[in-house]
């Protein structure tokens, strides 16, 4: 059991340290590239293992790999909140883990959409405060601080009814 919860800490690191790589290199050749599409001189900082990937890639299909990378980084995390809670839990408290974790997950998620959204539709002086707590939103279901924060809860709560 230990040595089970040993691996999804990790994973939860090795995750945590593989999703900001990726994204920072994404982001970054993303940044090269709409600086040489304006006519600017600069140097491309992206790492070099990753540029061999990036290299022949426009913008929109860097885009569309990010929304993709995030989808993928949110079902690990929600994947390893699943795996510590069905070997930490008995069966009905595991179930009744589950429906919230997912619930909790999905309405963060929608509500990052909702302020992304609605963001776009105010004045560009606006447009980026909105942005950005819409991604802070989406980066909390993208990292281990998801599932550990549903665990930590949970299991307070749980442990405060039982005492009470």
């Amino acid at each position: 059991m230990k040595i089970k919860i040993f691996f999804l800490i990790f994973f939860a690191v090795f995750f945590e340290y593989l999703r900001d790589y990726l994204f920072v290199n994404v982001n970054l050749q993303i940044e090269y590239l709409e600086y040489t599409n304006n006519d600017l001189n600069v140097s491309n900082y992206t790492d070099s293992f990753l540029l061999k990937f990036f290299k022949n890639n426009e913008i929109s299909s860097l885009t569309q790999l990010k929304w993709i990378m995030s989808l993928l980084f949110c079902l690990i995390f929600f994947g390893l909140g699943f795996f510590f809670s069905k070997w930490s839990f008995e069966l009905s408290k595991h179930k009744k883990f589950l429906r919230s974790f997912i619930l909790g997950g999905c309405l963060i998620l929608l509500s990052s959409l909702i302020i992304y959204y609605f963001g776009n539709l105010l004045s560009i002086e606006n447009k980026f405060n909105f942005y950005y707590v819409s991604l802070e939103l989406s980066h909390f279901v993208q990292s281990s601080l998801y599932p550990i924060s549903f665990l930590l809860v949970f299991f307070a709560n749980n442990r405060t009814k039982i005492s009470a």
